[in-house]
């Protein structure tokens, strides 16, 4: 370039990338879900989950860096957990905790999912973990404001610990379904609502 030539701007290119299509990370999260529930931890592959979401596995990694993280992820977003209203009465509050319950652990597959986490994290140190940090922790939390709501409205005793409702609820539906091979009915769920909120409510 001599003195006399024009200088050309200096280009540079910033590299945003396409945003992600939410359609894309659900079937992808859908299926890694289904996958889960078929094979297990051990047996899920990225190779499977690509071919049966219709995407490449560079889109996966792209995303979900490590298959831990996928796992995860679709846990998340395949077991859906809401807080029950907090200006429903608390005897109500519960059944639907029950009810949800059995729709995260049993109805989804979920409760074949973690006996594969439990087998799997003697292989994966920290597997576990993850799933409570980031799965069971978010529930535990929502099961506490419910209950708290309780006892400030004065319907529940202030006295209990949230972990060991939580643990009655969870223990029950885990029992009743993956030793006893149960299903839950109305009456069921009924009567386990009943024993639980017989033992938390205020006098």
């Amino acid at each position: 370039m001599t003195a006399s030539s024009p200088r050309r701007p200096i280009l540079t290119a910033i590299g945003r990338g396409r945003p992600r299509d939410p359609a894309t990370d659900g079937s992808i999260l859908e299926a890694t879900f289904a996958q889960l529930v078929a094979v297990g931890y051990a047996g899920l592959s990225i190779e499977a989950v690509a071919a049966a979401a219709g995407v490449a596995k560079t889109t996966i990694y792209r995303r979900w860096p490590t298959k831990r993280d996928l796992v995860v992820a679709a846990l998340a977003t395949e077991t859906p957990f809401e807080l029950p209203p907090l200006d429903v009465d608390s005897r109500t509050a519960l059944g639907l905790l029950v009810r949800q319950a059995i729709a995260m652990l049993i109805e989804s597959g979920a409760i074949r999912i973690l006996g594969s986490l439990l087998v799997e994290d003697q292989r994966e140190p920290g597997l576990l973990d993850v799933f409570r940090q980031r799965i069971l922790g978010p529930r535990r939390g929502m099961v506490e404001a419910m209950l708290r709501a309780g006892i400030e409205r004065g319907e529940i005793r202030p006295d209990i610990d949230p972990l060991v409702v939580t643990e009655m609820v969870a223990g029950a539906v885990f029992g009743h379904h993956a030793i006893l091979g149960q299903t839950a009915d109305d009456a069921w769920i009924e009567a386990l609502v009943d024993h639980v909120w017989a033992a938390i409510r205020a006098r």
